[in-house]
């Protein structure tokens, strides 16, 4: 048999029963004097058990190794079923299965909720929920893809204890009286021009400072403190970008200023 005839038989692509040749799961006979290879019965045999362990989920790089123990045990024991080693193989991949069914399922039900609730599935299921919150403030703007790519950064990369932060940030935003006043600061924040005076930048600090004061009990000392890391930076890096001078000024200072309440607090 041609290469063709047997990938037709066995219910493969000439492209998989390649893919196997290359593994070395397959012998490769030698060309005939016309410059054809011709496979025998066995050949075809071998290939359909590969086929068989491959759909059962063994991995290609070990249904080699588990056919040669087959037959060593089948030809001992005259029953591959019966075999230790076959045995254990089973065994295993019954394991592994039972782990990518649970897997599988638990990704069901993060597909359940996205559907459900509306939510982007390029970032966590919680941090969705949150995006979907701060959309409804004046304060925070979407539109922007610098913003959005800030957000969407830390929506990947914040802590479990940051991420409980922004929320207790965001339910305080509830307030109209609290999101509107720090919609305002925003917006003159963003209206610095670069070289914008220090009396300017001065009263943005100050203004938001009165605003952040009350919610310092929502903050969590502990994301503030500590030698910054690469992924700190990066995440300074991405909410500074788009910013002018004076801006990244104004927002630094901020920053800093809350880190140093919360460090300093009883």
């Amino acid at each position: 048999m041609r290469s063709k005839e047997m990938a037709k038989l066995a219910g493969v692509s000439v492209r998989t029963f390649r893919h196997y040749h290359s593994l070395g799961l397959m012998p490769e006979p030698e060309r005939s004097a016309n410059g054809y290879r011709d496979y025998s019965p066995a050949d075809l045999a071998r290939l359909l058990r590969i086929k068989r362990l491959a759909s059962l989920g063994f991995p290609l790089s070990q249904v080699g190794s588990l056919l040669e123990d087959i037959d060593d045990e089948s030809s001992q024991a005259g029953c591959a079923l019966q075999g230790r080693t076959a045995q254990s193989a089973l065994d295993e991949l019954d394991r592994e299965l039972e782990l990518q069914i649970k897997a599988l399922e638990r990704q069901r039900k993060i597909v359940a909720q996205l559907k459900s609730e509306g939510l982007s599935p390029d970032v966590p299921v919680r941090f969705g929920r949150l995006l979907q919150r701060l959309q409804r403030f004046e304060s925070v703007s979407l539109a922007s893809g610098d913003e959005r790519m800030a957000l969407l950064l830390a929506g990947h990369l914040y802590t479990d204890s940051e991420m409980s932060e922004l929320e207790r940030v965001v339910d305080a935003l509830e307030d109209e009286s609290v999101a509107s006043r720090l919609a305002e600061v925003d917006r003159r924040c963003m209206a610095l021009a670069p070289d914008a005076s220090k009396k300017e930048r001065d009263a943005v600090v100050e203004d938001a400072l009165s605003v952040l004061r009350p919610l310092l009990e929502r903050f969590d000392a502990a994301n503030w403190s500590g030698e910054q890391t690469e992924r700190d930076r990066l995440l300074d890096e991405a909410a500074n970008e788009g910013l002018n001078a004076a801006q990244r000024d104004v927002t630094g200072r901020i920053e800093e200023a809350i880190a140093a309440l919360l460090l300093t607090a009883p």
